[in-house]
Order: structure tokens, then C-alpha cells, then sequence
């Protein structure tokens, strides 16, 4: 037998054979009524019921150990997760902020530096072109074109082949026809 084994066995005597001897004391008063070969047998089902509690009070701690390993898991496994949310929404807003102008102060937050954000965006007259996308024109504009379906008429400019391209988007979202003949 193992060593942690004679251990629990040990630990079962120890609590049971006092048991069995306060056992036979008290039937021997006439205090308990149970009879003797109940009371004798007592050397064998005290120690049984004893190691019963032992072995179900050492499974219920199992189980809330490895409950309590879950859920540390799970608090770090969050942790980790907001962590990389939060630092990819910061790359985000680091891209979107020059566009409006805004340039992250040295250890500003999220929070604040999405708000100087928004309040710039409400304001349409300090968006910074020069970082914004550039509209597609020419050969581009026309490959665009040719994949909703679209092309170009003779002398048709490339503002009017976008906003004929924009409604043809627009439509499809909407549920019209596919071809871009609005």
C-alpha cells in the first residue's frame, strides 16, 4: 500500500476507535438503544462510516480545487482576451485619429482619445484629406465597374461612372436588379 493510503487508514482509527469505545460506554449505561452485538460490531462499521466520510470530504475538495483551477483559467483566458481587444481597438485608432487630425497624446487612453476622435469627426471641416482613401478612377474605376456589371459609356467621366457605380451598389444592398442600369 501506498503511504498516503496508511495515512487515511490511520486517520479513520484514530477518529473511530474513541467512537467505538464511547460506543460500548454508553451502552454499557444504557444510555444508547441498540443492542450488543450492534454496538460490538461497532469496531467495524465506525471505522466504514469514518473512512465513507473522509474519502466523499476529500472528493468534495477535489472537485472545488479543480473548480477553483477552471475559473482562474477562465479569469486569465478573459484577461488575455481584453487585453489583445484592447490593443487591437488601439491600432484601430491609431490609424483613424490622423485622418481627423488627432494625434494620440503620450499615455492617453482608449476612451479619451475615441472621444477627441468623435468630437473632430462631428466636425466635417478638419478632415485631413490627404490621409482619407482616394476614390478609384480610370482603369481601376473600370475594373470595379465590370465586377457589378457595369461599364462605361463613350464619354462618360470617371465622377459619373462612380455615381452610377454607387447606385448600383446601393440598389444590390437594397434587393434590386443586379445590372447597374438604374
Amino acid at each position: 500500500m501506498k503511504r498516503e493510503n496508511n495515512k487515511l487508514y490511520a486517520l479513520t482509527l484514530l477518529i473511530a476507535a474513541p467512537a467505538w469505545i464511547a460506543l460500548l460506554a454508553a451502552k454499557g449505561r444504557g444510555s444508547v438503544g441498540i443492542n450488543w452485538p450492534t454496538a460490538i460490531l461497532g469496531a467495524v462499521w465506525i471505522p466504514a462510516l469514518t473512512l465513507a466520510a473522509l474519502l466523499a470530504l476529500t472528493g468534495v475538495l477535489v472537485l472545488l480545487h479543480e473548480a477553483t483551477k477552471r475559473i482562474h483559467e477562465w479569469k486569465r483566458r478573459r484577461k488575455v482576451a481584453r487585453t489583445l481587444w484592447e490593443s487591437m481597438e488601439g491600432l484601430t485608432l491609431n490609424n483613424i485619429g490622423p485622418i481627423y487630425g488627432i494625434r494620440r497624446q503620450p499615455g492617453e487612453k482608449n476612451r479619451s482619445y475615441k472621444r477627441r476622435i468623435l468630437k473632430a469627426a462631428r466636425t466635417l471641416d478638419t478632415v485631413n484629406v490627404q490621409n482619407a482613401p482616394t476614390p478609384a478612377t480610370g482603369q481601376k474605376l473600370d475594373a470595379i465597374a465590370k465586377k457589378h456589371g457595369l461599364r462605361r459609356y463613350p464619354r462618360e467621366t470617371d465622377e459619373q461612372l462612380q455615381n452610377r457605380l454607387r447606385e448600383a451598389v446601393l440598389k444590390n444592398l437594397e434587393g434590386g436588379r443586379k445590372n447597374g442600369r438604374v
